[in-house]
């Protein structure tokens, strides 16, 4: 029994999953009662918890050193990913962070490029990078890298993205892809034809926590699910949020690829309002998203409030709610909760935003892929990047963002004057006899206008019972 005792202090939960069982509703509140098992905790409702009982689940396929219990990353002998970054940024900065808790032999980066070359020293000095530039083409030419980090602002990811496909580079580039469906078709098929890899880095798609949730639906333990609410918001300065090209394609994908994560097929309709500014840019939107069996998702997004910032997936049997579920570290259920803590441990090192050091299992993914001689991952593959796009453009084009503003404007202005129209004839017995009129002057017989010289049209009636 000691020698257990031991062997489960010195396990190193760095990279597991800590599961918090919630107290019992048979436990008075105010006794602060002990179950039978001496724990002490609250409702799922005010968040007190029990105390952690750590505990191994086999959901994470990486490290290899899993079973030793060591808790380190373990190299493999295959080669070193060389990584270039284009361009430095804060997004750049916490990716450099995120691999640096992988193994060095796992990841490098080789080269970084910035429009100021004391960006780009600075960011080379932080992160022991070789080859410095302040021209994409530059780095695209640059013959030690195998694969490049994009994060510019978004409007810039497709030109960008062409750029490295060209000089043969594989491609892990930020969402949005691109801002059309149409851009995100034409650089899918460069991929494919140049046999290199391309992911949109939606990256909670490769974090434990989402490949928890699918291990629990699908082995049905919410039962059949029925609805995802999301919701993001933050406030953001109008011409920061033009930049970014609305708050939809910054916040509002993230909604949909959960909602496309949780129920796995194509949405049979798409419903949404919103608000969008005198730059035709979005700054809130409701989306709704229809799928079969009644199934639906439920997506709010704003910049200009903060929401709850928090996804919950309800089942017929079971919910699970997943608080800032773009980036998660802890499921909560009914009645356990689960927490993924972030690799790092006590070295973990700092980040400019919340749970970035999760994008190492994207970059392991990455990696795994490309050794594989895949051109895409499962776990955003290219068909859901194109969904993702063709979704993107249904909204747009619905609320009239950007270049759809100007169809809107025209099919408003067709609408007004259709109803103009239909204002013109007030009394709807005269609309009758109107119809009647046609109806007669059809059918070549011409009686009505005839009798329309000498006397008014008769009754709809006398016209139906006498032709």
């Amino acid at each position: 029994m000691l020698k257990l005792i031991m062997c489960l202090k010195s396990r190193s939960n760095k990279l597991g999953v800590r599961c918090y069982q919630n107290r019992s509703s048979s436990i008075s509140r105010s006794s602060g009662g002990r179950s039978r098992f001496g724990f002490v905790g609250g409702d799922i409702g005010d968040h007190n918890m029990w105390r952690p009982r750590p505990r191994q689940l086999h959901i994470n396929r990486f490290p290899s050193s899993r079973g030793q219990g060591t808790g380190e990353w373990v190299a493999d002998e295959a080669p070193t990913l060389r990584w270039g970054i284009a361009p430095v940024s804060l997004m750049a900065d916490d990716f450099a962070a995120a691999l640096s808790v992988l193994p060095e032999k796992h990841h490098r980066i080789v080269s970084c490029v910035a429009a100021y070359q004391s960006h780009a020293l600075a960011f080379a000095e932080r992160h022991q990078v070789e080859n410095v530039y302040t021209s994409f083409e530059d780095l695209a030419r640059c013959p030690n890298v195998d694969v490049v980090y994009i994060s510019p602002l978004n409007p810039q990811h497709s030109e960008l993205c062409h750029l490295m496909l060209n000089h043969d580079k594989h491609v892990l580039c930020e969402k949005p892809l691109c801002m059309t469906e149409e851009q995100v078709t034409k650089l899918l098929e460069k991929a494919r034809a140049r046999g290199l890899f391309l992911m949109e880095g939606m990256w909670p798609r490769c974090v434990p926590a989402y490949h928890y949730l699918r291990h629990q639906i699908l082995r049905n333990r919410l039962g059949e699910v029925q609805k995802v609410r999301c919701s993001l918001g933050l406030p953001v300065s109008q011409g920061r949020l033009g930049l970014y090209g609305g708050v939809t394609s910054d916040f509002g994908v993230y909604g949909m690829q959960l909602a496309l994560w949780v129920f796995r097929e194509v949405p049979r309709c798409v419903k949404v309002s919103g608000k969008v500014n005198a730059d035709h840019v979005d700054v809130e939107a409701d989306i709704e998203l229809c799928f079969t069996r009644g199934k639906r998702a439920f997506i709010e997004v704003s910049s200009e409030k903060r929401l709850s910032n928090q996804a919950v997936i309800q089942g017929k049997t079971g919910t699970i709610k997943m608080n800032n579920y773009w980036c998660p570290t802890r499921l909560i259920t009914e009645e356990v909760d689960y927490e993924f803590p972030l690799p790092g441990g006590e070295q973990m090192p700092p980040t400019h935003y919340h749970n970035r050091l999760g994008m190492c299992y994207e970059a392991e993914e990455v990696r795994n892929c490309i050794l594989k001689g895949s051109n895409e991952s499962d776990a955003f593959s290219h068909n859901e990047s194109l969904l993702l796009a063709n979704l993107m453009d249904t909204i747009h084009a619905e609320l009239g963002v950007g270049e759809f503003a100007s169809l809107r404007k025209e099919t408003e202005d067709l609408q007004q004057q259709i109803e103009n129209v239909q204002d013109e004839v007030q009394d709807p017995e005269e609309l009758s006899s109107e119809t009647c009129r046609v109806v007669q002057d059809v059918t070549g017989r011409g009686t009505v206008e005839a009798k329309q010289e000498e006397e008014e049209a008769p009754p709809l009636s006398k016209v139906i019972d006498n032709p």
